[in-house]
């Protein structure tokens, strides 16, 4: 007698994503700002109902912050040498706002750190590096859809891909607690920087 396939259970990370992505695929009329507030509860939430049955394991020591964080920076800083104004328009049209504190929230206290500990603590742990760096890449997208043109789309599409390569291999060497102050030490450098000296021309022109 044959057994019948097994069907996928809460913890799955493929079926977790399959509820983000329908989360954010519904949501894709709202302000920006409240779009992306409820992906990364959407995030959270999963999180913590994956880890709690399959805890992670955060790997937790000031050094691992500290390789974390000079990494992030080590690769980001040169970036925004050529990126800069670039980076600026398009984090103004992707979070809805030109407030530098709004984006350091959106980008440093929340973005960075729900982001790692749902695709490195549940689905590079469980899925492994390829699907996270796939799974991130498409959260890219969902991202910017409908609020970036279909060029910078893909541009960001590829970029994101290629940081999650270092978000990746930084968990993998030192775990949760490098992976989130590298990520966040880039987005800081990253968007940011530009929109601090965006700000800081308009006050002195």
């Amino acid at each position: 007698m044959s057994r019948r396939p097994a069907r996928p259970s809460i913890e799955d990370p493929y079926l977790l994503f399959l509820v983000f992505m329908g989360i954010g695929i519904g949501t894709v009329l709202l302000d920006p700002p409240v779009r992306l507030t409820l992906l990364w509860v959407t995030l959270a939430i999963l999180s913590i109902l994956s880890w709690g049955r399959r805890p992670v394991d955060t790997a937790f020591t000031l050094g691992n912050i500290a390789r974390g964080a000079l990494l992030g920076l080590v690769i980001a800083a040169p970036l925004l040498v050529f990126l800069s104004g670039q980076v600026r328009i398009f984090c103004e049209r992707l979070y809805g706002t030109r407030s530098p504190l709004l984006l350091f929230y959106q980008i440093c206290l929340v973005s960075a750190p729900v982001e790692e500990a749902f695709f490195r603590g549940v689905v590079q742990q469980h899925k492994g590096a390829s699907a996270s760096i796939a799974l991130y890449a498409i959260t890219a997208l969902l991202y910017c859809f409908p609020h970036v043109p279909i060029l910078a789309a893909l541009i960001v599409f590829i970029a994101t891909g290629v940081l999650d390569i270092v978000y990746t291999s930084v968990y993998e060497r030192c775990g949760l607690t490098a992976s989130i102050p590298s990520h966040v030490v880039i987005g800081f450098v990253l968007q940011m920087i530009p929109a601090l000296w965006g700000s800081l021309g308009g006050i002195l022109g």
